[in-house]
């Protein structure tokens, strides 16, 4: 386990260490809050703005973009190098996609969640007083399901740019149909029909339901989902997973 712990620490620090990526985390999600905020604000009424709707919104489709952290940070080019000494050690073989999966989580995690107060703070954005953790958690929870999406891609694809590109289009289609971007609702029944049945959504749907009804009785039913799904995709990236194609 100390060499599981030294590879996660080491592939930690080489994400905390890239200013892009900092940037990416931080800026992304509040510059699309702020935009669709500012350019919808008079959509929404003054209890329900429109800050609050795209704070919980958008903080979701940025959690989703963990996907291509993870996919970057197992496949990229320069990293790839830096492994071959780990690939070829007498190590488990699960080590490198677990540990891709640990580093990325820990590392957008951490961002996304500066990034959420920084918006909390400007915009008054409402993420629920008294249900804050259990909110935090679900965000958490969505941001670990697509950290192992992004090593699963990695693992199926075998290349850093068509997993990214199978990201890209996963991720707006996600976005687009859970109504991330815009209510679903403006895309006809068929739609919301479609969105009645995807995990992403009804994560929303969970969170505006704390944060204005007071009611958490589908936390734990969608927390434990995101989990199970989360640890199956991890199981089957590691069971894919081969070391010699990976260099």
């Amino acid at each position: 386990m100390y060499r599981l712990f030294r590879i996660i620490q080491r592939d930690t620090i080489n994400l905390l260490t890239n200013p892009m990526w900092i940037f990416f985390s931080l800026m992304f999600p509040f510059l699309l809050v702020a935009i669709l905020g500012f350019l919808t604000e008079g959509l929404y009424g003054k209890y329900f703005t429109s800050y609050d709707y795209y704070g919980v919104t958008l903080m979701l489709f940025s959690t989703m973009y963990a996907a291509t952290f993870s996919a970057n940070s197992f496949m990229e080019e320069k990293i790839k190098k830096a492994n071959l000494r780990i690939v070829y050690s007498p190590i488990r073989n699960w080590f490198i996609p677990f540990s891709k999966v640990v580093a990325t989580f820990i590392f957008t995690t951490l961002f996304y969640t500066i990034a959420a107060v920084i918006c909390h703070l400007l915009f008054q954005i409402r993420f629920g007083d008294e249900k804050l953790v259990q909110i935090w958690a679900l965000f958490s929870g969505m941001n670990l399901l697509f950290s192992c999406i992004g090593v699963l891609m990695c693992c199926i694809f075998k290349s850093e740019g068509v997993a990214n590109q199978i990201i890209s289009i996963l991720t707006a289609a996600l976005a687009m149909l859970s109504g991330f971007l815009f209510p679903v609702a403006n895309l006809g029944e068929t739609f919301v029909k479609i969105s009645n049945w995807l995990p992403t959504a009804k994560v929303a749907q969970t969170i505006f339901e704390m944060i204005y009804d007071q009611n958490a009785s589908n936390f734990s039913s969608m927390f434990i989902l995101l989990l199970i799904c989360s640890l199956l995709i991890l199981v089957i990236a590691t069971i894919l997973f081969n070391g010699e194609e990976y260099v």
